[in-house]
């Protein structure tokens, strides 16, 4: 896949033609933002293509044999094997039905979120103190409980 353009979103207003050339040349643009995450202009086809990688991955995922699934999973995101077992069975075994609620509503939010929380996890898992530390009870504010606002 190529490369993508990157433009300042400013551009975007102000030079449209340019930056829908530089789509269909390279396939995509980043569109880079001062105060916001940047954002990725892209043509429709393309969207079309992952979500039918999305389903064929999910499909491919349900068809690992389960003795596998930790083995594949692991070897894609290196991060994982910091997890407990417990944990890296959730994400294993949670992971096809994330991919295919992706399919089902169209955007891959829910397996950003999935993917992130899990790789957070991780990387408290993979430094002791850190992990030791938050695995402590937390003390009650003042000793009493807190009210709703």
């Amino acid at each position: 896949m190529a490369v993508a353009a990157e433009f300042p979103f400013s551009d975007l207003l102000q030079h449209p033609t340019q930056v829908a050339s530089a789509v269909e040349q390279r396939g995509r643009v980043l569109l880079r933002r001062r105060n916001a995450p940047d954002l990725v202009l892209s043509r429709a086809s393309d969207l079309s293509e992952l979500a039918g990688f999305t389903r064929l991955l999910a499909r491919m995922l349900d068809r690992v044999p389960p003795s596998q699934k930790a083995t594949v999973v692991s070897e894609a995101l290196p991060w994982a094997r910091y997890l407990t077992p417990a944990g890296r069975d959730d994400l294993v075994n949670n992971l096809p039905a994330v991919v295919r609620d992706c399919e089902e509503l169209g955007t891959f939010a829910p397996l950003e979120i999935y993917i992130a929380e899990w790789r957070n996890t991780a990387a408290v898992l993979a430094d002791p103190e850190l992990a030791k530390s938050l695995a402590k009870p937390v003390p009650h504010p003042l000793g009493a409980p807190v009210t709703a606002p």
